[in-house]
């Protein structure tokens, strides 16, 4: 969180305790006429409203994979909110009705502060969304086939792949329960092909041409849109970048099946391109 994220949460337990007290004293039977004003206003523009702010501004973005449309707000935002409410129960009862006037102004203008950054954050479109009119539709992407390739996926996108590995030596891929248990290891082709003494260009230029394959690419082995389960299920040693990022709860999360490099970083109020950098140099 940054400081008035921050700040918003921690407003809101001290009104809390300022409600609590009021509530308290009025309870006794001999608190003043703003008491009851101000045990109102403290617990829902102070507690609930400063609360529903900070963890508003820190979760409904990172949630929906956007970034907050207008983050300069959120500090004029805080200033405007605290000093109304304070303003508001300082200048009642109404001996002084310009200056209540004033200060109730200042808490409305908070609410539509927070309503309209939150609600063009949500409405605006997501970056894979905000297509060029009149393109067509882009082709799906030839698969890709490396040395970093995974044995595993291979045998489980292209089964007459097994044949290939076959002819090469992979003598045991013969065997529709070795496949299986092939499939969830974390070989890679070029370890595969270490192990076994077989030229890896060759064996990948034939796996290419049987399955409809393209050379994998040159670019990171981990970008911003992989899934973190794909991640970890082929480059094992990441295990230890997402553990030191995320915490140990990131294993058992179901989220990790479906949630990208990108969403979890926002999520988790992380810098991408470090969390990236450190996972590229973990593989």
């Amino acid at each position: 969180m940054d400081r008035y994220t921050k700040g918003f949460v921690i407003a809101s337990v001290i009104y809390l305790a300022l409600a609590s007290g009021l509530g308290l004293w009025m309870g006794m039977g001999d608190a003043p006429g703003w008491a009851r004003f101000g045990h109102v206003h403290f617990n829902l523009l102070g507690f609930m409203a400063m609360m529903v702010y900070g963890v508003g501004y820190f979760v409904l973005p990172r949630f929906n994979a956007r970034e907050l449309r207008w983050p300069g707000w959120v500090g004029l935002h805080f200033w405007i909110s605290n000093v109304g409410l304070v303003g508001m129960v300082a200048a009642y009862p109404a001996e002084s009705p310009a200056a209540f006037g004033l200060f109730s102004g200042l808490s409305v203008l908070g609410v539509v502060l927070f309503a309209v950054n939150i609600a063009a954050t949500l409405l605006a479109p997501a970056p894979q969304e905000a297509a060029p009119q009149g393109s067509s539709p882009a082709e799906p992407p030839v698969p890709e086939i490396g040395p970093d390739t995974r044995v595993g996926a291979i045998l489980s996108r292209w089964p007459e792949a097994a044949e290939v590995f076959v002819r090469h030596g992979f003598q045991g891929l013969a065997d529709p329960e070795h496949r299986e248990q092939v499939k969830g290891l974390p070989i890679t082709v070029a370890m595969a092909c270490q192990r076994h003494g077989v030229d890896v260009a060759i064996l990948l230029a034939e796996l290419r041409r049987v399955v409809g394959a393209a050379p994998a690419s040159a670019g990171p082995a981990v970008g911003p849109e992989d899934v973190i389960g794909d991640v970890l299920a082929r480059y094992p040693s990441t295990e230890a970048v997402f553990r030191r990022y995320y915490g140990s709860g990131c294993f058992s999360c179901p989220g990790q099946k479906t949630e990208t490099i990108r969403q979890s970083a926002l999520i988790h109020n992380v810098d991408l391109d470090r969390l990236l950098e450190d996972l590229n140099r973990s593989v």
